[in-house]
């Protein structure tokens, strides 16, 4: 491969760092001294090339194998899929009239074939109040703020233009929005734009009177005039203080003052579950959100604006009971609510339960809805529908699929990487930097075993993946490429069959022999004791995940374990997380501060191995040797791995050599600096005795 820098050394060639002053000059008798210690320092620069274009191969190589172990893990986690007995209990409803019954089932549902006749559907039980009143006689419904001007216009005048005299050219305001007025409006005009600006409100004109209503109703709905340049709130008699409010709609006034004595606070009920009622503060509409919050009352409560009544429904379908306070001992009617507003029990409409059969014998539903040995049949109307509730063959064949693409591409990233050779025109690190990489051929050789292993503890007719469809290619045809590749290719009508005429035998040979455990109770943290013992630490597959007092903590290797301290005072890097560390071999964890509280961990242990472990389990185990933390991946490209060490112990080296040269390129330049002195001395010399010479010969020839 050819060099992938030609980094060289850049050190100063205009002072010199011994003698901390600037050249006189560059030359000496003639030489170009930078050029001279330039091309010195250049060739003694190359070792520090070589470290450098090592650490980037190094590094290329870290790069690689990330990679690769992140494909190795999606392969693992495609293959430990296949482990779960879930994968293979898993059931598919249909129903041949959804119009009639929907179906739904569980994992380990029963399957076969029911007929659901819906003779009868389930009504709901529901009570409707009386129509609401204020005992004021205020609108039920609401009204509108209003705000009536005197009769300042005769009907005569109502189309003529502003002349200026009472009404000029301006602006005036309306809750706050500007109304313009020019000398071309009139008041119909202007009343238009009134009704057409933000301010809200509508403006009529009626002999000579305008009046101005809130679009909204309610009593927060204000009519408020501001300023006025034009003079026309005052010619059209308009006045704040005139302003008739507007009314909330009886649902959203506060009790005490819709119903005055009538109504008090206190408590009403409903199935038992009361309800505290405050005259001062809550209003109809809180009452309603109130019932529905509830969780315990099992109705539900709707106000209808147009009717001005309240109506409970019951949440359950069938012959239910909607029991108010006023007719239960139990119950309570304190406040006069229920009273008031005439939900009596008088006015319940039971509702009926379904009348349904299942293979024609007759069952209740409850809520519309029929469970049976792990199936669930809603129903949706009268009428008859067959469901069908069978394996789901397609989603284990997906999970197959799955696995398979996630095999392939897996062994492209290691086979790519091991074939892949050197490239001297490339100036890319990374190109052959894995070629016949052992760990590599290791994995490969690993992964193709299990295509032609045998089960021997199964059945004859279910040890081999090819027995299920899963092969690395047509029995009796040698493809080149295909062999090379490593891939496998999969029979989807062969492993539908096995799944269908024996899914045990499927999920044997697969091996379901790994269990999960969930939040096992490790201890009690005491603040003193930092290593705790997992009940299968030493089989456990991946990394545990260790929660106390239900916080996450995170696994780091034992050397790099740090105490929490999110903000430290000494300068020292935060460590914002809590940490624990796993050791494999005595199943202990150990924490970087002695925990408080409940300490529970997750994860997944294997409980058969060797040769008689499902395939899948095998293969689940020798991938986490590579891509578990710590695991051999790791011990390449981990904070601790060999590579990272010799990239380190490279960047010394190359930091010290940068160093040295420094340090030799000063003394050059001391070295040349004194050449320098010394020739400036010997050429004065030199002048010196030539000019004496000159003057003794001329001296000698004047004699």
């Amino acid at each position: 491969m050819a060099s992938v820098s030609s980094t060289t050394l850049t050190l100063s060639t205009t002072s010199s760092s011994a003698l901390g002053k600037t050249h006189l000059n560059s030359t000496v008798g003639g030489l170009d001294i930078d050029a001279l210690i330039s091309a010195t320092i250049a060739a003694k620069s190359l070792p520090i090339t070589l470290l450098q274009n090592k650490n980037a191969v190094l590094q290329s190589k870290i790069n690689d194998y990330t990679t690769i172990k992140t494909t190795l893990k999606t392969l693992q986690y495609a293959a430990k899929d296949l482990t779960y007995a879930s994968s293979f209990t898993g059931r598919k409803a249909t129903s041949s009239d959804e119009d009639v019954v929907t179906a739904s089932t569980t994992n380990g549902g029963t399957t076969g074939s029911y007929k659901i006749n819906v003779k009868k559907m389930a009504t709901i039980t529901s009570n409707t109040s009386s129509e609401i009143t204020a005992t004021d006689g205020k609108d039920s419904s609401g009204t509108k703020a209003t705000l009536t001007g005197g009769s300042a216009f005769d009907t005569a005048s109502l189309n003529t233009q502003i002349d200026g005299s009472t009404i000029k050219s301006g602006n005036f305001y309306i809750n706050g929005k500007s109304i313009a007025v020019t000398s071309t409006d009139t008041i119909n005009t202007i009343a238009n734009k009134i009704t057409a600006s933000a301010a809200g409100v509508k403006a009529t004109v009626k002999d000579g009177t305008i009046t101005l209503t809130q679009n909204t109703v309610g009593a927060d709905a204000k009519i408020t005039l501001g300023e006025d340049t034009t003079g026309f709130l005052s010619a059209a008699g308009l006045t704040s203080g005139v302003a008739v409010a507007g009314v909330d709609s009886v649902d959203k006034r506060t009790l005490g003052d819709a119903f005055g004595t009538n109504l008090t606070s206190g408590y009403f009920s409903i199935n038992g579950t009361f309800f505290a009622v405050d005259s001062s503060t809550d209003t109809v509409e809180s009452i309603v959100k109130k019932i529905n919050a509830s969780t315990t009352a099992g109705v539900s409560a709707f106000y209808d604006s147009t009717t001005h009544k309240i109506s409970l429904t019951s949440k359950t379908a069938g012959d239910e009971e909607i029991t108010l306070g006023t007719s239960s001992s139990g119950g309570t009617d304190s406040s006069n609510f229920l009273a008031q507003v005439g939900l009596v029990q008088g006015n319940q409409v039971k509702g009926i339960n379904a009348q349904v059969t299942v293979n024609d014998v007759e069952v209740t539903p409850t809520n519309n809805k029929i469970t049976y040995q792990g199936n669930t049949f809603t129903l949706v109307g009268e009428g008859t529908s067959i469901i069908s509730v069978t394996d789901d063959i397609d989603s284990m064949v997906t999970k197959v699929k799955n696995f398979i693409t996630a095999y392939n591409a897996a062994m492209d990233a290691v086979i790519g990487k091991m074939t892949e050779e050197a490239d001297s025109e490339s100036t890319d690190a990374s190109v052959g930097n894995l070629f016949g990489d052992s760990t590599l051929r290791g994995i490969e050789q690993s992964l193709r075993d299990y295509s032609s292993k045998v089960l021997s503890s199964q059945s004859t007719s279910m040890q081999q993946l090819s027995q299920v469809g899963i092969t690395t290619g047509t029995a009796g045809v040698y493809d080149i490429a295909q062999v090379q590749s490593g891939h496998l290719e999969l029979d989807e009508t062969k492993l539908r069959a096995a799944l269908a005429s024996d899914p045990s035998a499927v999920e044997s040979l697969f091996g379901n022999t790994n269990v999960n455990v969930d939040a096992e109770a490790v201890g009690t943290g005491d603040g003193t004791t930092k290593t705790y013992t997992l009940k299968h630490g030493t089989d456990i597959i991946g990394d545990p995940v260790v929660k106390v007092g239900g916080v996450v903590y995170t696994l780091v290797n034992a050397a790099d374990l740090k105490p929490y301290n999110p903000s430290p005072t000494d300068g020292s890097t935060p460590v914002t997380t809590r940490q624990f560390s796993y050791d494999s071999t005595t199943g202990k964890i150990t924490f970087a501060d002695a925990p408080i509280g409940a300490i529970t961990a997750d994860y997944d242990y294997d409980v058969s191995s060797g040769s008689n472990a499902g395939i899948f389990v095998q293969m689940n185990s020798l991938l986490n040797s590579y891509t578990k933390y710590d695991g051999v991946i790791d011990t390449s490209i981990g904070a601790n791995g060999y590579l990272a060490k010799t990239i380190s112990y490279n960047s010394d080296r190359i930091t010290d050599l940068k160093y040295r040269l420094s340090q030799e390129q000063a003394t050059l330049y001391t070295k040349y600096q004194s050449m320098q002195t010394t020739l400036q001395g010997l050429q004065s010399q030199g002048s010196y005795i030539t000019a004496l010479l000159a003057s003794l010969t001329k001296s000698s020839s004047s004699s």
